[in-house]
C-alpha cells in the first residue's frame, strides 16, 4: 500500500464490518469506536507489516480484535450506572436476527459475526481468535442452533 489515500479508502470501505465486530466482544457503542479508532491508529502506524493489499480487511479486523479484548480487559471489573441502565437498540443497525446474535453469549456471538457479517473464512477466524478452525466450526454450529431456537 503506497499512500495515505488508499489507506483511508479502505478504512472507509469497511468501517462498518469494524464496528459491528468491536460492538460484538464490546456491547457498548463508545468502546467499540474506541477500539475501532485505536485499532485504525495502529494500522496505520504499522502500514509497512501489510505485506498483501488483499489481506487488509483481514489484518485491519484483527488488530480491531485484539484493541477489543484489551477494552474488556480494561473494563473487566468496572461498570459504570449508564451501562447498568443503557438499553441499546440494535434496530438502527440490523433486524430481528441481528438482536438474536447479540443476545447469544460472546464465543458464539463473535464467530457468527465474523463469519456471517464480516465474510471471514475459518481459518481466518481461527487465527484472528487464537483457538482451532474446530473450534470454531463448533461455535459456529452451536450459535446456529442457538439462534434457530430463539428464532423458534
Amino acid at each position: 500500500m503506497n499512500s495515505k489515500e488508499e489507506f483511508s479508502r479502505l478504512v472507509l470501505k469497511y468501517k462498518d464490518s469494524l464496528f459491528f465486530t468491536a460492538k460484538s466482544i464490546l456491547r457498548n457503542d463508545t468502546d467499540a469506536e474506541d477500539a475501532v479508532c485505536n485499532a485504525i491508529m495502529k494500522a496505520f502506524e504499522n502500514l509497512e507489516q501489510l505485506k498483501e493489499e488483499n489481506y487488509f480487511k483481514s489484518w485491519i479486523t484483527r488488530i480491531v480484535i485484539n484493541e477489543s479484548y484489551m477494552i474488556c480487559r480494561k473494563n473487566k471489573h468496572t461498570q459504570s450506572i449508564e451501562d447498568v441502565l443503557y438499553e441499546p437498540s440494535y434496530t438502527d443497525y440490523h433486524d430481528e436476527t441481528w438482536e438474536i446474535v447479540n443476545s447469544l453469549e460472546e464465543e458464539y456471538r463473535t464467530v457468527l459475526i465474523l463469519f456471517y457479517y464480516n465474510d471471514i473464512p475459518i481459518k481466518d477466524i481461527a487465527d484472528h481468535l487464537n483457538i482451532a478452525v474446530g473450534t470454531v466450526k463448533s461455535r459456529l454450529n452451536r450459535g446456529r442452533q442457538k439462534v434457530k431456537a430463539l428464532i423458534g
